[in-house]
């Protein structure tokens, strides 16, 4: 399913983890993805996407959280989500992409 996604789109999964801590990340998220890092959290931060009181891992600090952001072609966020298993929901990232 990561191949069909990134055949349609441009794809990146973004860590700010140590790189040690990678191999948990796909764990948890259950991704097949390449793994980029965002040590300062810098993406996360441009992107929204650090945690939120009522989302998953709002209580966290120092982390971005884990999900995805549909970003269109002029720079626009069509879609933001907190998943923890968004690399399981990769079908669901295709249909979005493709109703949009």
């Amino acid at each position: 399913m990561a191949l069909d996604l990134q055949a349609k789109a441009n794809v990146y999964v973004l860590n700010g983890d140590a790189p040690a801590q990678t191999a948990q990340v796909r764990q948890v998220s259950k991704t097949t993805l390449p793994i980029l890092r965002d040590e300062t959290l810098a993406v996360a931060t441009q992107y929204d996407f650090l945690p939120k009181a009522g989302q998953p891992m709002g209580n966290m600090s120092g982390v971005a959280q884990m999900g995805f952001v549909i970003i269109d072609t002029k720079g626009i966020i069509r879609v933001q989500r907190a998943d923890i298993y968004f690399g399981e929901h990769a079908g669901q990232i295709l249909y979005i992409l493709k109703i949009l």
